[in-house]
Order: structure tokens, then sequence, then C-alpha cells
């Protein structure tokens, strides 16, 4: 069975992960190396520090490199931040030929229509995703190739970014020695592998709760209808604890992973917890429902925000599915039942499926952004698969014209 290896690499505000994937035509991937290194560079998914950035990604490739034992030369990346934005649009032709058939080279034409947009000088399209396409007024036809008619139409999602921010991440990257193979929203690669296709036919939110940002995807009738990105993670729920007990960043990071807790409710031992000074020698001691206390109005905050986005986008009481929630922050004890309080929403825990390897990365929604760029390059490679996103760098026309029909079939 034919299969190649690809690398994952998510860099994220907080830390950079590269994992090492070996992808066949078989729907699960299995990961065979795999790296976390913490990063400074980044503020709010903007490189801000080019030497801390490629530092960061320098040595988590050579870490994935070693425990693969395998040598990397291109990547596909993970992009987030508050410089991404999105929006709906659409585009339309006429069928000219006499015989009315939609072919290959209509569906290449409508959606170059659709990205016929005028956007600012500094900003550029990173994808374009297909949402369903109309033919002679008739709705919600995902593959029109084949079907006879005059006039054919597409909806899409269009994600862009600041060119130069863009940019600066692929040279942090290239100054390692590594090609970028592709660009990838971080929330979209996440969706790959945590969002089921029932969920997203149904209804769903997909959120991501990362250290610098939390990102929000919605799907409806299968199809991305919205994209958004909260410049507001878990680091801030960090120094806040580091901040209200005058201890070090590092400190106040393990007692929130170690003993932290979204719900003072849902306490049900209220332990002492033994907690370093800022002098890294004095000791002190607090209790649980202490450490809870910093973190819940935190949290409540940071999900109050999403509500408020879920309505400005017009779906807060219109997701059946419920949400996902995947990113770091997931692992937080209680923000599960905190946020199906803030949201109204039942939630559950976006953990990737079809994934064999390394039971350290397969378990845990740390890892979903990374995982879900090898899931999105298995579609790249092996088109059996539908792909949803076009991809940012450019073609010859007969690949963009594979690689358009990929997307809708």
């Amino acid at each position: 069975m034919k299969q190649k290896i690809v690398i994952g690499l998510d860099v994220g505000s907080s830390n950079v992960c590269a994992l090492v994937g070996k992808i066949t035509q078989k729907p699960e991937v299995e990961i065979i190396g795999s790296a976390r290194v913490p990063c400074r560079g980044l503020r709010n998914g903007v490189v801000v520090n080019i030497e801390e950035t490629t530092r960061a990604i320098g040595q988590a490739i050579e870490e994935a490199e070693g425990t693969a034992n395998i040598p990397i030369k291109t990547v596909y990346v993970g992009i987030e931040g508050g410089h991404i934005e999105s929006f709906n649009h659409q585009g339309a032709i006429m069928i000219s030929r006499s015989d009315k058939e939609i072919a290959e080279e209509d569906i290449l034409r409508v959606i170059d229509s659709a990205r016929a947009i005028r956007l600012s000088p500094e900003r550029e399209i990173i994808h374009t995703v297909p949402q369903g396409f109309v033919v002679d007024g008739q709705r919600g036809v995902m593959d029109p190739v084949g079907m006879e008619g005059s006039h054919l139409g597409v909806h899409v999602h269009i994600v862009t970014g600041v060119s130069t921010t863009i940019n600066n991440l692929v040279k942090c990257i290239n100054r390692n020695g590594l090609e970028v193979e592709d660009i990838v929203l971080s929330v979209l690669a996440a969706a790959e592998t945590v969002v089921t296709p029932e969920e997203k036919d149904l209804g769903c939110v997909l959120i991501d709760f990362g250290g610098q940002t939390v990102d929000l995807a919605v799907f409806v009738e299968g199809a991305l209808r919205a994209t958004r990105a909260l410049p507001i993670g878990s680091d801030i729920i960090t120094k806040d604890i580091a901040h209200c007990l005058h201890i070090p960043l590092a400190e106040a990071e393990r007692i929130k992973k170690e003993f932290g807790h979204a719900q003072m409710k849902m306490i049900s031992d209220n332990m002492e917890i033994n907690i370093l000074g800022m002098d890294g020698r004095t000791q002190q001691t607090i209790l649980t429902s202490r450490l809870c206390e910093i973190i819940e109005p935190r949290v409540e905050e940071i999900f109050t925000f999403v509500r408020e986005e879920l309505a400005k986008i017009g779906r807060e009481n219109l997701i059946p599915a419920g949400g996902i929630l995947t990113g770091g922050g997931a692992l937080l004890r209680g923000v599960k039942e905190i946020t199906e309080e803030i949201l109204n929403l039942p939630m559950r825990l976006g953990v990737p499926q079809r994934v064999e390897g390394l039971s350290e990365v397969i378990g845990s929604p740390g890892y979903a952004t990374a995982i879900g760029l090898i899931k999105y390059a298995q579609k790249e490679e092996f088109p059996v698969y539908e792909r949803r996103f076009i991809r940012r760098k450019k073609r010859t026309l007969l690949r963009k014209i594979k690689d358009w029909l990929d997307e809708v079939i």
C-alpha cells in the first residue's frame, strides 16, 4: 500500500508542536514522531520575535526528527491569530456551450469568480471553502459536474490573512532549511480530526481554546459558515494566578495544570497546595478553592466573549449538535461544564479521531491542530478523500482544475 511521511507544524502563541505522521489510503493516520517546545516569539498568532520563533521551530523539528528517526524537509503549517479575517461570498457564471453540461473547468471558473474580490493591499486569501453550488436557481448542489444548466453559482467561505504576517511565519520556517508545503487555518485543521461529518451536517461550533487565542468554526448543513479568532486564551489564566499569588509564571502554569478547576461547585476535595514564591525557594500553602477563585471568573469572561461572538454570527441558539471544545485550554478541569452553562449548549471534548501511534499524543485535544494538519495532508496526497479547502499556493491550470474538482466530489 502506498504511504507517505508528512509533518504537521502547529505554531501556536505559546508552543510549537511538530508531529510526524505516516499516511496511507486508509482513513487512519499514524503518528510516529512528536515534539512540543515553548515559544515566546509570537503574540496572538503573530510573529513578534523572528529569532525566538525560528529557534523554537528548529528545536521542535529537530526533536520530532529524532523521535521518528526521519529527516524532515517540508511541513504543513497551521496559522491563527487576530490578523485572520473571514467572510462568506458568492460567484456566478453562464454556461455558454451548446450542450449546457457543466464541466470541471466551469467549477474552476465559478470559484475564481467568487474569489475575484477587492482586498486591502496588505491582505491575501488563505482559503476558499466551497459551501454549495446553485444550478439554474437550484440550491444545495454539492457536485454539479455532469449536470445541465445555463447558470452556475457558488457560495464560498473566504479566509484571509495579512501577507506580511504570513510571510514572517514562513520566513522562520525557511530559515530552518524547511519548505512550507501548505498553510492551513488552525481551527479548520483541528476540525479535520475532532469534528464528525454528522455534527457538521446537523450544525455545530468548534472552539479551539489555545494559549493566546480562542478560535471558532461554525458548521451548518455540512459546510463551513463562519470562522472567528478572539485575542484571549488560557495564558491569561496563568498570568492571573501568577499576579494574585505572587509566584513565577512557570509555577502558576504548573499548579493550573495539576490542581486548577474552572468551577468552584465541582470541587469535592478542598486540598492544600504547596507553591514556590518568586525567588524559587520560599514556599507557601493555598487551598484549591483559592486557586479556583482566580480561575473561574476569567473562564466565565472568556466564554462570555464566545457567546457574544456566536450571537454576532447569528448562531447563538441555532447549533443543534452543540459544541466541540479542543486545544490545550480544554484540558482544564471543569471547563467543559462551565462552557455548557454559559453557551447553553451541549459540549464534548474534542479528542482526535482515526489516529494511531504515540499514546501521549493521540488522546489529547492539545495536539488536535497538528494531527489535523496531517489529516489535511492525507486529503492532499490521497484525493480519494474529500478535501474542503482551496490551497493558497499557485498551481498550473491542469492541477488547479483537478483540485477544484476534488473539493466538491
